[in-house]
């Protein structure tokens, strides 16, 4: 159906999409969030904050203490920041 060379494009970025551990897509599925005000039910902001995380691939931030091995101190320091700017925008 689609010419060989189109296949084998593909196939060589989903390779790479694997073997990296990093999303294909730059850009972060956007999730809308009720933000917290003290007023709404906290366990469902939380899940939905998590949600948000992941989707972002910045879950690692709050469940490890420290970072994986194979992660650079740059890019570390880059998930940490970006993770505390995404959870500041959920709150008033």
């Amino acid at each position: 159906m689609f010419p060989h060379y189109f296949e084998e494009s593909v196939e060589k970025m989903a390779e790479e999409g694997i073997s990296s551990g990093k999303s294909m897509n730059p850009h972060p599925l956007r999730i809308d969030v009720v933000k917290f005000n003290g007023t709404n039910n906290f366990g469902m902001w939380r899940c939905e904050v998590m949600d948000a995380l992941t989707a972002s691939n910045l879950e690692d931030t709050l469940r490890l203490e420290k970072k994986r091995t194979s992660t650079t101190e740059e890019d570390w320091d880059k998930m940490n920041r970006t993770a505390c700017g995404l959870i500041r925008s959920f709150l008033t």
